[in-house]
């Protein structure tokens, strides 16, 4: 298990901040009250927000070749620590401990490009700051399968554990493979993003389903040459920073320091470096928004 804290500026830098930032993604209204001093207290006090995250999943965050911690997920939760005038302590695990290990108190918010669906919030609550996007990966010599998402039916699929890909493959994919004539496609659920892409590279699985954004860094690393198939029937769905239930006071705090850091443009910026704008946001963050009635 990997560790790395991260040391972030001190909660009076995070308000004087705040107070020069006083319009809202909307435009016009002042914030009630800066982020950091919605924090509760214990979290002040301890000066530091305990995060848990899988950093294994390129450009949202991964292990440089220096061992430090990067990616888009990367700079934006420093910008929300930095609003808040606390430090975040982040450790990686298997991304499907993340969701229990919040639940069970082992850490406090978990971050890793995590759906928000009506599932998901009946054990945990949700901060969305983005979007998922998802497209297929197949080798490139892979002469069954064109530029239509069709050609993935009756394949063997692949995607990791606990992730809506898994779901997405049985059910929207397979659902569109059988109103079109053909066999749905299969699936092997594997515990790490590096496993799901190996079982590409070693042709156990004949394509895998994972987030668009990952292309540049997959094609970039990958053994063999990889082309993305567009799967046109997937949604867009919001992403976002879980936190447990009845902690709405730190999920106030979130939401509160995430609207500062797209107020002063920081959040626009970070999407722009790390090339990954189709995720972005371009209303104002909400909790809960699968089951908020806003549109995707």
């Amino acid at each position: 298990m990997k560790i790395v804290k991260i040391k972030l500026g001190r909660a009076c830098f995070a308000r004087a901040a705040a107070a020069t930032l006083c319009l809202t993604l909307g435009g016009g209204a002042a914030f009630a009250e800066a982020a950091a001093d919605k924090l509760p207290a214990k979290y002040r006090e301890a000066g530091a927000i305990k995060l848990v995250t899988d950093a294994k999943y390129p450009p949202f965050q991964y292990i440089d070749d220096s061992g430090e911690m990067v990616g888009f997920e990367v700079d934006l939760w420093d910008a929300i620590a930095k609003q808040l005038g606390v430090k975040m302590d982040v450790t990686s695990v298997a991304f499907d401990s993340l969701i229990p290990g919040v639940q069970s108190g082992r850490w406090d918010i978990a971050m890793e490009g995590i759906t928000d669906n009506p599932v998901r919030e009946e054990v945990v609550n949700f901060v969305t700051y983005g979007y998922t996007t998802s497209s297929a990966y197949v080798l490139a010599d892979n002469k069954t399968v064109g530029d239509s998402y069709l050609d993935l039916c009756g394949l063997r699929g692949s995607a990791q554990s606990g992730t809506e890909w898994v779901d997405m493959i049985t059910g929207l994919l397979a659902d569109s493979c059988k109103e079109n004539g053909k066999e749905a496609p299969t699936v092997s659920e594997y515990g790490t993003s590096d496993a799901v892409l190996l079982s590409l590279y070693s042709a156990r699985a004949d394509f895998v389903l994972t987030s668009a954004a990952s292309a540049r860094e997959i094609m970039q690393n990958a053994p063999h040459p990889i082309r993305v198939v567009a799967v046109d029937v997937l949604p867009r769905l919001p992403s976002g920073i879980v936190f447990r239930k009845g902690e709405d006071d730190l999920g106030e705090a979130l939401l509160a320091a995430l609207k500062e850091v797209m107020a002063d443009g920081t959040y626009d910026a970070i999407y722009s470096k790390w090339d990954v704008t189709p995720m972005r946001m371009e209303h104002e963050p909400v909790i809960n928004q699968a089951t908020s009635g806003l549109p995707q």
